[in-house]
């Protein structure tokens, strides 16, 4: 039993080992602090606008790179989260939060880019209660709309997150300045109210790239989480040339960790470069 238990706590001291540390950046006015919640890759069945031989010679391998990240701002001595991962086994967050020496009590708001399980997970604890307790959330009106009408019936776990933090819970319109310095943007398409937020300096651009390797050049494919394709390309197709035009580096909660990079234009069309 002794040696059983002691592999199994190896096992998870290498798996903590091999996960890649936060990183920390600095954009304009916000401190940025990416974290990877898991590792990830897709594969090219998820991606049915594309044949398999041309997906695996973007993604360069069988599975495109891709991760599930989160991402802390700090301003003015307070913190924000965007979008809180996968929550339970899933998802390493709060501990890596805990490593950084922010606990949930010290974050102030949370910001979501839409309410799929991936990115509201993390909202609640183990005890299914809010993981966060001083934290007020933010959603778009139309997105919490949609789960919680009829037509997202089966988003469950949106409506308990909504009730885990009633009375904590603000609805914000597209074009709004949401938080000073960060302003909601209609990236509308991969859900109802999938949202792009943008600072002076940065796009945290949600769900729009869940295979960069594919997605950025190739805009017009869209992953089988789509909800609505037709508008998701056009969200892609609009932050790619806003994010070349203006030189303003993107955060994507599925981009190859840390989720920052650069998306530039070239003869062939859009490229992505990490941030280093």
């Amino acid at each position: 039993m002794t040696k059983w238990l002691l592999a199994g706590v190896a096992m998870i001291s290498a798996v903590i080992a091999a996960e890649p540390p936060n990183r920390q950046f600095r954009f304009g006015s916000f401190e940025v602090t990416a974290v990877q919640d898991a590792s990830s890759a897709m594969r090219a069945e998820l991606f049915p606008g594309i044949p398999g031989t041309e997906f695996r010679r973007l993604a360069g391998a069988q599975r495109a790179p891709s991760s599930v990240n989160v991402f802390v701002l700090k301003r003015g001595g307070k913190l924000i989260l965007v979008d809180a991962g996968n929550g339970g086994k899933r998802g390493a967050m709060l501990r890596k939060l805990e490593q950084d020496g922010i606990p949930p009590e010290k974050i102030d708001c949370i910001l979501l880019t839409h309410m799929h399980g991936d990115h509201i997970g993390g909202l609640l604890g183990r005890d299914g209660k809010a993981a966060f307790p001083n934290a007020v959330v933010y959603v778009s009106a139309p997105e919490r709309e949609y789960w919680q009408s009829a037509a997202g019936a089966r988003g469950e776990l949106a409506r308990k997150v909504l009730q885990s933090y009633a009375g904590r819970v603000k609805e914000f319109r597209f074009g709004e300045e949401v938080l000073s310095g960060v302003r909601a943007l209609d990236a509308s398409g991969h859900t109802p109210g999938h949202t792009v937020f943008e600072t002076d300096s940065l796009l945290i651009v949600g769900d729009l790239f869940h295979a960069a390797a594919i997605q950025i050049p190739r805009p017009e494919i869209c992953a089988a989480y789509d909800m609505e394709p037709s508008k998701a390309v056009q969200a892609r197709r609009r932050f790619c040339d806003l994010a070349a035009a203006a030189s303003k580096p993107v955060a994507g909660m599925h981009l190859p960790y840390p989720g920052i990079g650069r998306i530039s234009r070239n003869a062939a069309g859009y490229v992505y470069s990490p941030e280093k």
